[in-house]
C-alpha cells in the first residue's frame, strides 16, 4: 500500500501550501479585473453626445512614494517597517467620444490595489535566493498573504453553496410545508438569489431581486417571451403528472400576453409611474436581475425562461417523491471562495 506522507511530501515539495491562492490572485490580475472594466465598458456624461469608452487596465509592480515625490520599488520588509500597505498602481486606458470623433487615447491612475506577496505583480517573484537575502527577505517564505499598513493579512478559503445551481428544499411556512427551488445566481462579483416555489394553493411563484414579494410564474414567463400555454407546458415537462400541476397553474394565470405580463411586472416595479415607464423598467429588471449568470440582454430572455422551466421542473419532483432534497453540505454543492 502506498504510504500518503510520501504523496504529500511529494507534492508540497513541488508545489507550496499557498499555491491555491496565488494561482486565484493571479488569474484576478490577467483576466478578473479586465471584466469588471468590460461589464462597463461605456461611461455615460451628463453632456449630450459625450461618453467614455473604457479600455485596458494595467496593474504595476508595487512602489512608495517618498516625501519629495519621487517614487521607488517597494518590497515587503520595508512596507512591514514603515508601516505603509505594499501595493501597486493601477492604470486604466479610456477614450473620450464626443460627438462621434474620439480623442487621443490616455491611461489615468484610477488607485492602488493590494499586492499578494510571491504573486505575479510582486517584486520578490522569480527572484533569487541571494537577492531575496540581501533584501532583507526571508527565502522560505511562500507568501500568499498581503500587507496592510504594515500587518500581515490572510483571506482565508470560505465555504459557500455552488452558484448557479439549482437547489431544492422543503421550507414550512404558515404552518404548512412547500417545495421550493433555489439557485444562487452569480455573474462577475454580483450574486442574486432566484426563487421558485409552490406556494399553499400549489401554484408556482418567483422572486429575485429589485422587486417586492413573488410574481406568478405563468406571469413571468410570458414577460420573457413564451406565451403560448403549449408552449410553457413544454418548457417545464413532458411528464403527465407534472403537466396536470401545470395546467392547474394555466387555469389560473393572471395574463395572457407578453405585453400585459410586462405591464404587470412594471406596476409592481413602479407603482404610480406612467404605463411607458413601468413597462421600460420591467424590462431592464428581468434582463438585469433575473438569473444574471444567464445574460443580461434582451437576447438572453428565452433562455431565462427555460431555465425557470428546469426550476419548476424540479419543485415538482420534489412534491411527487421523483427527487430528495438537495445536501447542503456534500461538496458537490460548494465551492471554496479563494483570495
Amino acid at each position: 500500500m502506498l504510504d500518503t506522507k510520501v504523496l504529500s511530501k511529494a507534492y508540497f515539495t513541488h508545489d507550496k501550501m499557498v499555491r491555491h491562492q496565488i494561482d486565484s490572485l493571479n488569474e484576478f490580475l490577467d483576466h478578473g479585473l479586465q471584466k469588471v472594466v468590460d461589464e462597463q465598458r461605456i461611461i455615460e456624461t451628463d453632456i449630450e453626445d459625450v461618453y467614455i469608452r473604457l479600455g485596458e487596465i494595467k496593474v504595476g509592480n508595487p512602489i512608495v512614494r517618498e516625501a519629495d515625490g519621487a517614487t521607488d520599488r517597494l518590497y515587503p520588509t520595508d512596507a512591514r517597517l514603515r508601516n505603509i500597505t505594499y501595493a501597486a498602481p493601477m492604470e486604466l486606458g479610456m477614450v473620450i467620444v464626443k460627438e462621434g470623433e474620439e480623442s487621443e487615447p490616455r491611461d489615468a491612475k484610477v488607485g492602488m490595489l493590494p499586492i499578494m506577496l510571491h504573486s505575479k505583480a510582486c517584486n520578490l517573484c522569480d527572484m533569487s535566493r541571494g537577492d531575496m537575502i540581501r533584501l532583507g527577505e526571508d527565502p522560505h517564505d511562500p507568501g500568499g498573504y498581503f500587507i496592510i499598513n504594515g500587518t500581515e493579512r490572510v483571506i482565508t478559503t470560505l465555504e459557500d453553496l455552488a452558484p448557479n445551481k439549482i437547489m431544492v428544499e422543503f421550507e414550512t411556512r404558515y404552518g404548512e410545508q412547500i417545495e421550493v427551488a433555489k439557485v444562487f445566481s452569480h455573474r462577475r462579483g454580483y450574486r442574486a438569489l432566484t426563487v421558485v416555489e409552490r406556494n399553499k394553493k400549489s401554484l408556482l411563484e418567483v422572486s429575485f431581486p429589485s422587486i417586492s414579494g413573488r410574481i406568478n410564474f405563468v406571469t413571468i414567463v410570458r414577460a420573457l417571451g413564451v406565451e403560448t400555454d403549449e408552449d410553457i407546458v413544454s418548457m417545464v415537462s413532458s411528464d403527465p403528472e407534472i403537466v396536470k400541476f401545470m395546467l392547474e397553474n394555466l387555469e389560473e394565470a393572471e395574463v395572457w400576453a407578453r405585453d400585459e405580463a410586462l405591464e404587470k411586472i412594471g406596476n409592481r416595479i413602479a407603482a404610480g409611474q406612467i404605463k411607458e415607464y413601468q413597462i421600460k423598467r420591467a424590462n431592464y429588471v428581468l434582463d438585469r436581475y433575473l438569473l444574471p449568470h444567464l445574460g443580461n440582454e434582451e437576447r438572453y430572455r428565452l433562455l431565462k425562461a427555460q431555465f425557470l422551466g428546469r426550476m419548476a421542473e424540479a419543485c415538482f419532483e420534489l412534491a411527487i417523491g421523483r427527487r430528495g432534497e438537495v445536501d447542503k453540505d456534500h461538496y458537490a454543492n460548494k465551492r471554496l471562495k479563494l483570495a
